[in-house]
């Protein structure tokens, strides 16, 4: 059945499932920590309810929402037309891009200097779906976490992991023993919250509340908490 209307999920806990682990991915108490899991806490507070987070990653996100577990998907979640097919989304709370991480004593240069290497990424995530098509020259090492695939760069298992460009610079930023390529991220795409199929009053909730998290300089800041950088402007405008 359809989720209730807001007004009704008042009375229960909202599930929200926490993104795949990302460094720093937990806090000192073991919950989830980062840039959704906050934007998790506001949703929940303007709910007023008690926020319940379930693991996911990403080939479970999907089947999370369909059995009812989750009443929204937080988690990094890339709006492609074909997702759309089977989940509905909301308008974008944040934009991103790909691009490479690598050890510092790395050769890797350029885009082009991926051929040949081993690349890690998180399974079924649209890093994957990069990978596969557009550098068959690599070898794909998929993983099913980001944090598993970042720490196979740094034990050297692969050459380098494709991540979103917040979470390159953040681990940049964080490890000395790592590098990036200074150029335009790779497939720029709109990240949003996925809900089960069939409940307008709910997405239309969540696209207010995204708005309104927008307008108050609420979800700036907590972009810039997490990314030391400022909330791309193709969100913060609309």
């Amino acid at each position: 059945p359809p989720h209730p209307p807001p007004a009704t999920r008042r009375a229960r806990p909202l599930g929200v499932p926490p993104p795949p682990p990302r460094p720093p991915p937990h806090t000192a108490r073991g919950d989830p920590a980062g840039n959704e899991p906050d934007s998790a806490k506001k949703l929940a507070a303007a709910l007023g309810v008690k926020l319940k987070m379930v693991n996911t990653d990403g080939t479970s996100r999907k089947p999370v929402l369909d059995s009812n577990r989750v009443d929204v998907d937080i988690d990094a979640f890339t709006a492609t037309d074909e997702r759309a097919k089977a989940v509905d989304f909301t308008i974008p709370y944040v934009a991103s891009g790909a691009l490479p991480l690598f050890r510092k004593d790395s050769p890797i240069k350029s885009i082009a200097d991926l051929k040949g290497k081993k690349v890690s990424v998180a399974r079924g995530s649209t890093n994957d779906t990069l990978m596969t098509k557009q550098f068959p020259g690599t070898t794909v090492v998929r993983f099913d976490t980001i944090a598993d695939a970042i720490q196979a760069v740094k034990s050297g298992k692969v050459d380098a992991v494709m991540e979103g460009f917040a979470t390159v610079s953040k681990a940049v930023a964080e490890d000395s023993s790592l590098a990036a390529l200074d150029v335009e991220p790779i497939s720029p795409a709109l990240i949003s919250m996925g809900v089960k199929q069939g409940d307008q009053t709910w997405l239309n909730y969540l696209n207010n509340f995204i708005r309104n998290l927008n307008s108050s300089g609420q979800n700036a800041a907590i972009y810039t908490k997490w990314f030391n950088a400022d909330l791309p402007a193709v969100i913060a405008y609309q």
